[in-house]
């Protein structure tokens, strides 16, 4: 079964889109299949004009690997690593649409690393049979459409691209996926591309007048920049230890909010040869950018000697890609040209590809042209976007938090948590049907979160009141008989222990006693981690923090 995902906002670097784009009409030539590329990805250039890449731009080509030896019909293939934006992925589902919308004749398969995760957003409305197994090779993107060939058309457990593609250009209307689905998943894409605008910050950065120029000239470098600088180790801060913060001019800088969020939030290296004012926020940012500059650039080697390029060109050795061409001779040596340019668009680390643009751009005529003319116009009195979108508030969190999970059952803070209602959660969720995939809910009905900004207020002063007073959680509770349920952690461990003590008369084989201190026992020594007991009541609507404190000893 497909679940949604509880944590949309990933946080993992590796994070990466995949779409592979078939042609529906006969294009038996390479030469058509190279048009067709430049075709579609001016159509992209077009369509992301502004907008800034978290990682990789968003772009295909063909496969520098032979695809024919497996059966897989010759394609187009994209892979996008977009990293802690969520947004690029969404935005690259636009981008396919629109695709498939101007031609008619193309059809798209795409996946992250999460597998099919338009279906993953579309998992409240898809029929009972579909899940990871049975939907492989069934969902495309054609015509600006989903298409998921349902069993009805096809019930071989196993489909190939040939296939699949055959059957929707034959059965196009009874292969459309249903409108519930279509909706789920253009509800993520819709407004784009006026949410191209709302997504970018502008903000007034101080900066060498070289750095100041290279991101008028190329903003989408602001990306590497900000990435490299708030994923630095001590090896980078080493590489900027001879940072140049001179000779600097203010700056216009086009951010994503997610990159602003990122470097504003990011800490300041110690600098004993430039002292930044810590409360000057262009400086601040200015310097970090320019540490960046230096991490990058001091890292840099050439890219073509690299043991990625190495390994890489074995890769292609081993799978016979230089085919019987000797060494040297004119058909290897355009293979190898090609296979260069292709690791420099698609596998190159991003810091040693960055470093190789900055490095052209910084030799070009027009670039020391625009460095002239910044020096001669400066501008201070430039004003940023305001800010204080970085600051969210608790009904806009609470709002956001009800449109996209609704309310999920759990305790209240007042109600009491006992061994009793623990094991009556845990005989509810033990009943429920359940497989390898996880628990198969019955059906519950759709709910709000409630959050109440002033309960959690009145709720954080009396901690820090009793924290400071070096009084007992327990002592607060009998002044105030609306609030949270409040015991401290002794008295919790020994109420559990008093009522299991009472509990276990009832049950003649013991085990009710032994499951429950278990439990407790057990959550006690994940500690501040997660684990399989604090997973199983999590799943019955209990967090840790209803049943001990995150300092139980």
């Amino acid at each position: 079964m497909y679940k949604q995902n509880d944590t949309s906002i990933r946080i993992a670097n590796e994070d990466m889109v995949v779409c592979h784009l078939y042609s529906t009409s006969d294009i038996s030539t390479i030469t058509v299949w190279e048009d067709l590329c430049t075709k579609i990805n001016d159509v992209i250039e077009k369509l992301a004009t502004g907008y800034i890449w978290h990682r990789d731009e968003f772009n295909f080509s063909i496969p520098i690997q032979d695809y024919e030896f497996d059966g897989t019909p010759t394609h187009l293939v994209s892979s996008t690593y977009f990293g802690d934006n969520i947004e690029d992925e969404w935005f690259i589902v636009y981008i396919v649409f629109e695709i498939t919308k101007l031609f008619d004749d193309v059809i798209i398969q795409i996946h992250d690393s999460d597998g099919e995760f338009l279906l993953i957003e579309a998992a409240d409305c898809l029929p009972t049979w579909a899940n990871p197994e049975s939907t492989e090779n069934r969902v495309y993107i054609y015509k600006n459409h989903v298409h998921l060939i349902p069993k009805s058309v096809n019930v071989s457990p196993e489909l190939t691209v040939e296939e699949a593609i055959d059957i929707i250009k034959s059965k196009y209307q009874k292969t459309q996926a249903t409108s519930d689905i279509q909706n789920a998943i253009r509800g993520r894409i819709t407004g784009y591309p006026e949410k191209i605008a709302d997504s970018t910050h502008r903000g007034i950065v101080m900066l060498p007048v070289d750095i100041a120029a290279l991101l008028s000239f190329k903003p989408s470098l602001i990306a590497p920049l900000v990435t490299t600088y708030c994923n630095h180790d001590s090896i980078d801060i080493k590489s900027c230890k001879d940072v140049n913060f001179q000779n600097c001019i203010d700056v216009d800088v086009k951010f994503t909010k997610c990159l602003y969020a990122m470097l504003m939030h990011s800490k300041m290296i110690r600098s004993s040869k430039n002292k930044i004012n810590e409360n000057d926020k262009k400086s601040c940012l200015g310097f970090k950018l320019t540490s960046a500059y230096y991490m990058i650039m001091n890292n840099s080697k050439d890219v073509f000697s690299s043991k990625e390029f190495h390994k890489f060109l074995n890769c292609l050795k081993v799978n016979g890609y230089f085919k019987d061409n000797l060494e040297g001779s004119k058909d290897y040596k355009i293979l190898f040209e090609n296979a260069k340019d292709y690791f420099l668009r698609t596998e190159c680390p991003i810091n040693s590809y960055v470093a190789n643009v900055i490095a052209n751009l910084t030799s070009s005529h027009d670039f020391s042209v625009l460095k002239e003319k910044m020096m001669r116009n400066t501008d201070t009195d430039l004003i940023g976007d305001n800010d204080d979108w970085l600051n969210i508030h608790p009904d806009h969190l609470n709002d956001l938090l009800n449109t996209r999970y609704g309310k999920t059952e759990k305790f209240k803070g007042k109600d009491v948590i006992t061994p009793h209602s623990i094991s009556s959660k845990l005989s509810e969720f033990l009943k429920q049907t359940s497989d390898f995939e996880g628990i198969e809910q019955s059906e519950v009905k759709a709910e709000r979160v409630q959050f109440d900004p002033d309960d959690f207020v009145n709720s954080l002063e009396k901690m820090l009141s009793l924290l400071s007073s070096g009084g007992n959680v327990g002592e607060a509770s009998t002044s105030d008989s609306e609030g949270d349920y409040d015991l401290s952690d002794d008295e919790i461990s020994e109420e559990i222990k008093r009522e299991l003590e009472n509990e276990v008369i009832n049950f003649e084989d013991g085990k009710h006693d032994s499951i429950l201190n278990n439990i407790v026992k057990s959550m006690k020594e994940e500690q501040a981690s997660t684990g399989p007991s604090s997973n199983v009541l999590k799943s019955i609507g209990i967090n840790k923090t209803d049943v001990l404190d995150s300092d139980d000893d």
